[in-house]
């Protein structure tokens, strides 16, 4: 990895050529953004901007030729590439990790009490998207609804919440794996911050707090969505947390292995799906008590 990432920054095509190539291969989309957060606070924005303009022409081609529409490819890349680009450079001019995924986390609660502010029927809008989704309307949405019982109202309030959780988790994903590449560059550290030191803080934690009272006592649906996406997110501080276990040497690296590997077989199978919240749990009171700083503190 230390050779690929030093050959990314290398010249300015070598990026051009690694961003085209992922966004074309199926299933390696979040590397390509992942080496647009590398191009950004390795280089500059502009830079990295300069590369994905040309990736995105390399891709309009591609799709001329292929017989695809150029212009949803363009706004396909585009949608995907814009909010990493932005993102990067919050990571670029703050030179902190945790500020970042703070910062990313109030973009998406403010994203969430827009959509229901602006948009005058949330379950047409979500029954729209998933008639007009294939992958949607093949995840049998319609049964799910019916086994849980919920409104149509209460429905896309789960369909939000699911989407900008989803979303949310995938720009953390392609912002940490490109940090993680800029890493492997010689003579670089951890300068943004280790991500297992990662804290939303108790001022996130509050706001968790005082959404899911409101929320539910007032049957607020937008509310409500809002504090299911915080608790999300404090799932990632839990497993921050299971990191600096294992960089502290309290745990074996196969222990951090399992976590992640709990949580993804906690999606299908009913038994395990305690592993999310428990982690959001664990995150969510560390933010309260800060175990890793007690624990430093006792040493």
């Amino acid at each position: 990895m230390p050779s690929l990432a030093a050959w990314l920054v290398a010249r300015p095509l070598n990026a051009v050529f690694a961003l085209a190539i992922t966004m074309l291969m199926p299933g390696l989309a979040t590397v390509s953004g992942a080496v647009l957060v590398l191009l950004v606070i390795q280089q500059d924005v502009q830079k990295a901007m300069f590369a994905a303009g040309f990736a995105g022409l390399i891709l309009v081609v591609v799709a001329f030729l292929s017989g695809s529409s150029p212009i949803l490819v363009l706004i396909g890349v585009a949608t995907f590439w814009l909010p990493i680009l932005a993102l990067a450079g919050v990571m670029r001019s703050t030179r902190s990790l945790t500020l970042t995924l703070q910062l990313s986390v109030i973009v998406v609660l403010v994203g969430i009490g827009t959509f229901f502010a602006l948009t005058d029927d949330p379950a047409g809008f979500w029954q729209e998207v998933i008639a007009a989704t294939p992958t949607l309307r093949g995840m049998q949405l319609a049964e799910l609804r019916a086994a849980v019982g919920a409104s149509a109202e209460q429905f896309a309030g789960i369909m939000t919440t699911l989407f900008a959780i989803g979303f949310w988790f995938g720009l953390v994903m392609v912002v940490t794996l490109g940090y993680w590449l800029f890493q492997q560059l010689p003579k670089k550290t951890a300068e943004f911050g280790r991500f297992c030191d990662l804290n939303f803080g108790r001022v996130v934690a509050l706001l968790l707090a005082v959404t899911s009272v409101i929320g539910f006592a007032v049957n607020a649906i937008w509310i409500q969505s809002i504090a299911f996406v915080l608790f999300a997110v404090f799932w990632l501080q839990g497993a921050a947390l299971v990191h600096w276990l294992r960089a502290s040497g309290f745990v074996p690296v196969i222990a951090v292995f399992a976590v992640y590997i709990l949580t993804i077989l906690s999606l299908v199978i009913v038994n395990l799906q305690y592993m999310i919240p428990l982690l959001a749990v664990l995150g969510y009171t560390d933010a309260w008590f800060r175990y890793r700083d007690r624990v430093t503190k006792q040493q």
